[in-house]
């Protein structure tokens, strides 16, 4: 499945595992951008919006869990955790503080290729908000909605 017209965005601070990441996103079609550093990687986000980051916990400037926090604050991108932590407890903290999945290195590029897919097949929250009828619309036609929640067709 192609991915063309969304962006990635690989934040990794080891060359030769962002050029993997990146060779793997594009292959999916998406267009990938970079960072380095965790202030990189939360200026990027706020610049190109992009659908899609992988993340890195261990950055030379912050930590991973301190960037996911921050783009959390104002990005609804899936995020991606692709680190060399494994513990249960590393594990816990990245979804707590709002990665979506986790992936240990090293990884299959094949499973990382197929978590990115899952996750860009599915809406992101700010697009169900926004499909969402507000106060004063209609119902789409041949629906009805009731108080309380229920849909009646």
């Amino acid at each position: 499945m192609s991915h063309a017209g969304q962006t990635a965005l690989v934040v990794e601070d080891d060359d030769d595992i962002s050029e993997l990441l990146v060779q793997v996103l594009e292959g999916l079609g998406l267009t990938v951008v970079s960072a380095g550093t965790g202030e990189e990687a939360v200026a990027a986000v706020r610049e190109r919006r992009p659908d899609l980051v992988t993340l890195d916990l261990s950055l030379p400037d912050l930590d991973g869990t301190d960037v996911c926090r921050r783009i959390r604050g104002f990005s609804d991108a899936y995020i991606i955790m692709v680190t060399g932590r494994d513990s249960e407890v590393d594990r816990l903290v990245g979804l707590e503080v709002g990665a979506d999945d986790y992936l240990v290195k090293p990884f299959s590029p094949r499973e990382l290729e197929a978590r990115a897919s899952a996750l860009l097949r599915r809406p992101r929250a700010g697009a169900a908000a926004a499909d969402q009828p507000s106060g004063g619309e209609e119902p789409p036609s041949g629906e009805e909605l009731r108080e309380g929640g229920g849909l009646v067709l």
